[in-house]
């Protein structure tokens, strides 16, 4: 399979992974064949990206959270959600289970990826997704900080949460309006809802809402930051791979976020997923086939080489390097 953008060139091509809507439901079934109708249709609900069938059979391609479970979770917190809009109380309870729920389901081997096989057609359903997939990313950073699983699941729940101001306000004041709203009426641990508060905070004081810094911010919002601006550059279209998110936040490490957490960060996202077609500097091009653990920019390139398939591991070739994506 071959991971491509949506656009005219892949007219004819078949998915080969099916997309789904918050719902639950099949919007474009695995085998289907992609029309210019359909792939308007698929960008419509916000997806950009899809695997389609091609000869390369041997790539390898898990999904960090299994959709069907990525479904039973949207759906729990959609619920929870809609409690807190219309009665203003958390149900701490059901936000632990939540969380506990990705925390035991996630897939932390190096060739799984949190793939983009979910499409938006309610808006209300944006800040469910969008909240689910930083609270992935910052358990990930946890992960790979070795938290024990009480930590993860603290660091979990203010990831899940970091957003719930917005179910009031989506102006900056959005940040305080969480952090109250879950201090006042819930059991949730102070770690988590601090990360509520200064999700928005950065190293060097230029954040909000408080434009504190360094030292000042607490570590899971330091975590929950980098992920929420993560998730939100691919979810604006302004970028459409990883890679090109990693790029930037890499401008952005030491000024907005703090080097540790970046780094670990970057170790935990693997920005040229399996099944991306790439040029090597020595003008070779060859798909992404497997990942190497904590090298995010070091992965295995299948190439075909005098006829034959032949797989580089960057790690072995430490003179080669990926020149730029094939799309």
């Amino acid at each position: 399979m071959r991971l491509v953008l949506l656009n005219d060139k892949v007219v004819g091509k078949e998915l080969a992974m099916s997309i789904y809507l918050s719902s639950g439901m099949v919007y474009a079934k695995k085998g289907m064949t992609l029309s210019e109708k359909v792939i308007k249709i698929l960008k419509s609900v916000g997806i950009d990206t899809v695997y389609v069938k091609d000869e390369n059979d041997e790539v390898n391609l898990k999904e960090i959270l299994k959709t069907p479970i990525r479904l039973e979770v949207a759906d729990d917190l959609k619920n929870v959600y809609d409690n807190i809009k219309k009665n203003k109380i958390v149900d701490e309870s059901k936000i632990r289970s939540i969380v506990e729920k990705i925390v035991d389901n996630l897939d932390v081997s190096e060739n799984s990826f949190l793939l983009n096989n979910v499409g938006q057609k309610n808006e209300d359903l944006k800040l469910v997704t969008h909240s689910i997939n930083v609270t992935i990313l910052s358990l990930l950073v946890g992960i790979n900080k070795k938290y024990d699983k009480e930590k993860l699941e603290k660091l979990g729940m203010g990831a899940i949460l970091h957003d719930v101001g917005k179910l009031f306000d989506e102006s900056e004041e959005h940040s305080k309006i969480g952090y109250e709203l879950i201090k006042n009426n819930s059991r949730i641990p102070v770690t988590a809802y601090m990360g509520i508060l200064h999700h928005h905070e950065y190293e060097d004081g230029t954040g909000y809402p408080e434009k504190v810094k360094g030292d000042k911010i607490h570590e899971f919002s330091k975590i929950i930051s980098i992920c929420n601006e993560y998730t939100n550059l691919l979810e604006s279209r302004k970028f459409n791979l990883p890679s090109e998110v990693i790029e930037y936040l890499t401008s952005q490490s030491g000024k907005k976020f703090n080097s540790e957490i970046y780094k670990t960060f970057t170790e935990s996202i693997y920005c040229y997923p399996n099944g991306l077609y790439v040029k090597l500097n020595n003008g070779m091009e060859g798909v992404v086939v497997l990942q190497n653990k904590n090298f995010p920019t070091r992965p295995m390139i299948g190439v075909v080489e005098n006829g034959n398939p032949v797989i580089y591991n960057l790690m072995d070739n430490l003179t080669l390097f990926i020149e730029k994506i094939v799309l």
